[in-house]
């Protein structure tokens, strides 16, 4: 529907259409029970858990049930230069497995799924640790402690022997674990600051938190008061200048615990009530970030990958909660296969009103997001903005990412590869991002200023994010949506005489190229992308593959200023492609 028909008919039957178009791919209770217990089948008929390392390649078999600890000594190097944690993917695998068992139980009375579940969870109480290292706390330990604290929450169906040896585990890890971790790490009252809130003590404390109050335990009301704080001070820095943010994957990662402590919360209303405009813009965050016809994918900025699904349960969540109708509307085209366990949960769940959410412009803690839609045909630009210095961001101040037709065309690694080599140095290297490279110096800090945002346009000041930038240098880049495409400009002032500058554009793997009349073609067979420069040309001897990429190949440009200023144009057009292909003046200039 075009805007000059919504305003002809009106806002109350835009509403109407609106809801319609919601309902035309509901999911269903149906879909989501049938998924349910198909995934439960599959867990009961396993004899080993198969944990997939996807970040170093590994894939491990551990035999079920895990009757000991596994032995770190026993395990692979993984990387030479750190402590690989081993036991952080594999808690993953078993809070999927324990959290489907545990659905099948409470929710289907699968006396088979309780019986298992019962009996590994029991078997926790031989484990002489929970994490990789013996006595202390990280992120398996609040995987660990989370589902403990599911299946402890309730004790009616528990075999009491089951019942007290899993109990046994729950307390052994309070006591032995957290508790002298906590005293150390949180039992202060001084105020919290944007470090402290990375996602992993975060995390432990939430689900450490919330197991103590399933317990009992008399730890409970100095872990959850701190707790509390920590949410309060993540709440207050997100709405500040601060900006707190490690991006989408993470913030879901982090919030997946914290929604999860926040749900049978004796002072759930009011913290809600407290939370809610930050939770809205995490809410506003993950949907705008989403690929059109692809609303479970996450633009890849920083460090995303799509094994990290849990903004999906932290947005169905809030979608319920709150009743937001533009979340639940995207909750509910989420595909079933591609949910985490507990997100099926939160579906389940899921009584809000759906409304199509507003496409536009919009400005992220990371990110700036610009659409036309929400389906594969309209088209998504996402301009990195990272404004802080927490982990899991990257340096990728004024990088731009394409999303059109079910896939991002101009892309990023999307992750950091902690294995030192040469994958590395694809994932957050110089030619990771595509603002300009200048005298081989990418962006490295995280400082870009904002100076403009206008319906589908940004500019960005880019200067501070070089630091060995001459004085009085300036480096400023523009991006504009355009009915045709996406057009940037790269202004570049007094970097210094006979610099030489790349622009390193990374495309997706599964895209053909063709080189014509000075442009670069894209296809997916179906669809093209056109890609051009002004001034000079896109040439064939300009594409390269980085030895570490994973697949997606990268198009160099490289062009020396002899008098260190430029004003460099790109464009990237789709249908009108012939009426960009065969003209060598600048967009300005047409």
């Amino acid at each position: 529907m075009t805007p000059s028909a919504e305003a002809a008919i009106g806002a109350a039957v835009v509403m109407n259409v609106c809801h319609i178009l919601a309902a035309a791919a509901l999911l269903t209770s149906s879909d989501v029970e049938k998924e349910i217990r198909a995934r439960v089948a599959v867990e009961k008929s396993r004899r080993e858990l198969i944990v997939h390392y996807y970040r170093i390649g590994y894939s491990l078999a551990y035999p079920l049930p895990l009757a000991t600890a596994p032995r770190t000594g026993e395990l692979p190097q993984g990387i030479r230069e750190i402590r690989y944690p081993w036991y952080t993917w594999l808690s993953w695998a078993l809070e999927e497995r324990w959290r489907l068992l545990h659905i099948a139980w409470r929710r289907f009375d699968d006396r088979e799924a309780a019986t298992m579940l019962q009996r590994e969870l029991a078997a926790l109480s031989g484990w002489n640790q929970f994490t990789d290292s013996p006595n202390s706390v990280s992120l398996s330990t609040a995987h660990i402690a989370a589902c403990l604290a599911d299946a402890l929450a309730i004790r009616d169906g528990w075999a009491p022997e089951k019942l007290q040896q899993a109990r046994a585990a729950a307390e052994t890890l309070l006591e032995r674990d957290v508790w002298p971790w906590f005293t150390k790490k949180w039992s202060d009252d001084r105020k919290l600051k944007p470090a402290d809130l990375h996602n992993i003590p975060v995390i432990a404390l939430a689900r450490s938190a919330q197991l103590a109050r399933a317990l009992g335990s008399p730890r409970a009301s100095a872990l959850d008061a701190r707790m509390q704080a920590a949410l309060r001070a993540w709440c207050r820095h997100r709405l500040s200048e601060s900006r707190q943010t490690e991006g989408s994957a993470y913030d879901g990662y982090l919030m997946d615990s914290v929604t999860g402590w926040l749900q049978e919360h004796p002072d759930h209303n009011p913290l809600l009530g407290e939370s809610r405009d930050a939770f809205a813009s995490l809410a506003s965050q993950w949907i705008h970030l989403t690929l059109p016809g692809q609303p479970h994918v996450q633009a890849p900025l920083g460090d995303v990958e799509p094994e990290m699904p849990f903004w999906q349960t932290s947005l169905a969540r809030l979608a319920t909660w709150y009743r937001w109708p533009e979340s639940a509307w995207l909750v509910r085209r989420l595909p079933v296969t591609q949910m985490p366990a507990a997100c099926l949960v939160a579906v389940l769940d899921l009584n809000a009103d759906s409304v199509v959410p507003k496409a536009g412009t919009l400005e992220h803690p990371h990110a700036i997001t610009m659409r036309t839609g929400w389906k594969s045909a309209d088209i998504l630009v996402v301009v990195g903005l990272p404004r802080n210095m927490m982990g899991h961001l990257h340096a990728d101040a004024g990088h731009v990412i394409i999303g059109w037709q079910n896939r991002f065309w101009i892309t990023d690694p999307g992750y950091q590869q902690y294995r030192l080599g040469e994958e590395r140095d694809f994932t957050v290297g110089a030619e990771a991002h595509n603002a300009p490279i200048i005298a081989g110096k990418a962006p490295s800090r995280r400082a870009p200023k904002l100076l403009s945002l206008r319906q589908r346009e940004a500019a960005i000041d880019l200067t501070a994010c070089y630091p060995t930038l001459p004085v009085g240098a300036a480096v400023r880049r523009e991006v504009s949506l355009q009915s045709d495409g996406v057009v940037i400009r790269d202004f570049l002032q007094r970097v210094g005489r006979e610099t030489e500058v790349h622009t390193c554009w990374q495309v997706d793997a599964g895209l053909a190229w063709s080189f014509q009349q000075g442009w670069a073609r894209l296809s997916d067979g179906q669809h093209q992308l056109w890609i051009g420069t002004f001034p000079g040309a896109v040439k064939a001897n300009q594409l390269d593959r980085h030895p570490g990429s994973r697949g997606p190949l990268t198009l160099r440009h490289t062009e020396t200023l002899a008098d260190g200023t430029a004003e460099r144009w790109w464009v990237f057009a789709q249908k009108a492609a012939e009426k960009w292909r065969h003209t060598n003046h600048p967009p300005a200039a047409r």
